[in-house]
């Protein structure tokens, strides 16, 4: 389970949001002056993710909480969202050098246009594939309330 901290700003019928900071290692490595990544870090460095979950928890408003995603449905999706749209990019390329060849002239026009018609093929596929595996499996759960919020009216 891959877990994060955040604090709960919302809470509303039955569901938390709660807001996480977006984090990097990058200040700590050595090569981060030779490194785009890092630049990209520094770019989101500070921003903050608010996430919808369930709140089976109780938690309340200013809590920290912990909140988590399986492993792998976060494999899952990443080799839907990323993977195959490389791989049908690739194989509509290669069907369109070297198939479609035998049958009428092809130019490289036309393997770059086949090359982002199946790039596009792959989104769409991918996209009603995560679509079809269930919000309650791709959603953050809310692992427990690490911290309550003090409520300073009542001290």
């Amino acid at each position: 389970m891959i877990t994060e901290l955040g604090r709960v700003i919302k809470v509303e019928d039955g569901f938390a949001w709660v807001e996480t900071s977006v984090k990097s290692s990058c200040s700590s490595c050595a090569a981060k002056g030779n490194c785009g990544t890092s630049a990209v870090a520094e770019a989101v460095a500070g921003k903050t993710v608010v996430n919808k979950v369930n709140n089976d928890l109780g938690a309340e408003l200013g809590d920290q909480v912990e909140i988590g995603i399986e492993e792998d449905t976060l494999i899952y999706g990443a080799f839907y969202l990323y993977l195959v749209p490389l791989l049908t990019a690739i194989v509509f390329a290669l069907i369109s050098q070297f198939w479609l060849v035998r049958f009428f002239p092809i130019n490289e026009g036309i393997v770059i246009l086949s090359t982002f018609v199946g790039g596009i093929m792959g989104f769409y596929f991918s996209k009603h594939k995560l679509q079809s595996i269930g919000a309650d499996r791709s959603v953050a759960k809310l692992l427990k309330i690490k911290f309550k919020a003090i409520d300073v009216t009542q001290v």
